[in-house]
């Protein structure tokens, strides 16, 4: 039974007996969607990043040789740019599909600046940003008390102006809809829509509050990081503990949420079955919370700057992979971006799919059907071709290299299926050619992306 605290605000869920293993093969299913560790932003500052250490060489360059100034969030498009900002060189910066770092917003020096062109306008402190999937960018202008819109054609305009000031903001979060827009300042949680303008949600938070996200069922998650706790927020404003213990010790991996501490929780990203990543800060780790309310230890960390490590391995591998961590988020591929340290990177951790490639542009490959199945753990093509004669599959990576994976063959009528398992399949872009009677079948080249 959930019980209501004295304070009629606040909801606290009790312990209950969970079934944990079912809870841990959903957490090894999970694990397996996952591999590639990189730095896409950001080659690290030799300071803290309470400077503005932006210069003008870093305009239209590599991300990776950009120097970032304490960046607090990075999210996506739907069309694979991620936009960070970087908040004490004071403007939001975008990374294209190439990996070359631009300005979007604000002149790289503190301001207020008007209602005109984004890059044309100061901003001040931005550590708050939310993207739509056409690319609008939002804003949470934390110095200048405001949040601002960057439309499509790179117009930047004010839509609040929070009169009694943002006091520590650093959550920002927008409905699909976009026209209801929630945002953390200090202790409180507020909320602003077109038609009734802006109101408190909820506060009688610790003061430290992190980011903020709207889960499947369209309540609001919160993390409170002076707290050490997680919150879901309803719509009527009523809060609920649903991860952390209050302390920056105690639970662990497969423990309840509620019985874990997550030391300085600053990140939240829903997935769409409603469960979610945390991201700490002092603690310096990523953790993924089930359906359950059980807690497993994602990626592993440590305080301290000399632990931003394991580009290009999988994120499993021994060894501490990140450090103060103070944001996470997934784009529109599923893979998840990680803001750590105050030096400045944004990570990726690549999401295990697939999709049908030629010359490195997507195609569609004629009556040939791609697909995978997670829940039976296999990847499969299958092709038409009139002859009882079994075709010919070779797999080979990108240097040419023959792949030795056993794959299991069947024939459904007009139709040849070839099936392997996802745990065989190697990570990364390689070449299938699928050939009968000594000639191609399909002539084309694919590649498929696991």
């Amino acid at each position: 039974m959930i019980q209501k605290s004295a304070s009629a605000q606040l909801l606290i869920v009790p312990f209950c007996l969970l079934l944990y293993s079912s809870s841990f093969s959903q957490f090894d299913s999970l694990v397996k969607t996952y591999d590639l560790l990189s730095t896409i932003a950001g080659k690290g500052a030799n300071v803290d990043g309470d400077e503005n250490l932006w210069l003008e060489e870093f305009e239209g360059g590599k991300a990776t040789d950009a120097i970032l100034s304490g960046p607090h969030m990075a999210m996506a498009d739907s069309m694979g740019n991620v936009y960070i900002a970087d908040k004490n060189a004071h403007a939001i910066r975008k990374v294209n599909t190439e990996g070359i770092i631009t300005t979007v917003a604000g002149v790289n020096k503190s301001g207020n600046g008007r209602d005109s062109l984004a890059t044309t306008q100061a901003l001040s402190g931005p550590n708050g940003l939310w993207v739509s999937k056409s690319g609008v960018l939002y804003i949470l202008d934390l110095w200048n008390n405001k949040i601002r819109k960057v439309d499509l054609n790179g117009q930047m305009t004010t839509l609040i102006h929070d009169k009694n000031g943002m006091s520590a903001g650093r959550g920002l979060w927008v409905s699909q809809t976009e026209d209801t827009i929630w945002y953390c300042s200090g202790s409180v949680i507020k909320m602003w829509t077109e038609k009734d303008g802006l109101r408190t949600l909820a506060d009688g938070f610790s003061g430290g509050l992190g980011n903020i996200v709207q889960d499947r069922n369209g309540n609001i998650i919160a993390t409170d990081r002076s707290a050490n706790l997680v919150y879901r927020i309803d719509k009527s404003g009523e809060k609920t503990i649903i991860a952390g213990n209050g302390a920056s010790k105690g639970g662990g991996h497969g423990m309840p949420a509620l019985q874990t501490a997550f030391h300085g929780v600053r990140g939240v990203c829903v997935l769409d079955d409603n469960s979610y990543f945390l991201a700490t800060h002092e603690g310096s780790q990523v953790w993924y919370i089930d359906t359950a309310g059980i807690a497993y230890l994602f990626v592993n960390g440590k305080e301290g700057d000399k632990n931003h490590t394991g580009d290009g391995m999988n994120f499993r591998t021994p060894g501490y992979k990140v450090s103060e961590v103070r944001a996470i988020t997934a784009d529109y591929q599923g893979n998840l971006l990680i803001t750590e340290n105050d030096r400045g990177y944004i990570r990726r951790l690549d999401k295990v799919s697939i999709s049908v490639m030629k010359r490195r542009k997507s195609i569609t490959a004629k009556n040939l059907i791609i697909y995978q199945n997670r829940s039976q753990g296999i990847t499969g093509i299958q092709f038409p071709f009139q002859s009882s004669e079994r075709p010919t599959i070779s797999i080979k990576n990108l240097l040419g290299q023959s792949l030795m994976i056993p794959s299991n063959y069947k024939r459904i009528s007009d139709n040849h299926v070839v099936e392997w398992s996802n745990s065989d399949l190697p990570s990364g872009s390689f070449l299938i050619t699928i050939q009968a009677e000594n000639n191609p079948l399909i002539t084309r080249q694919i590649s498929i992306c696991k």
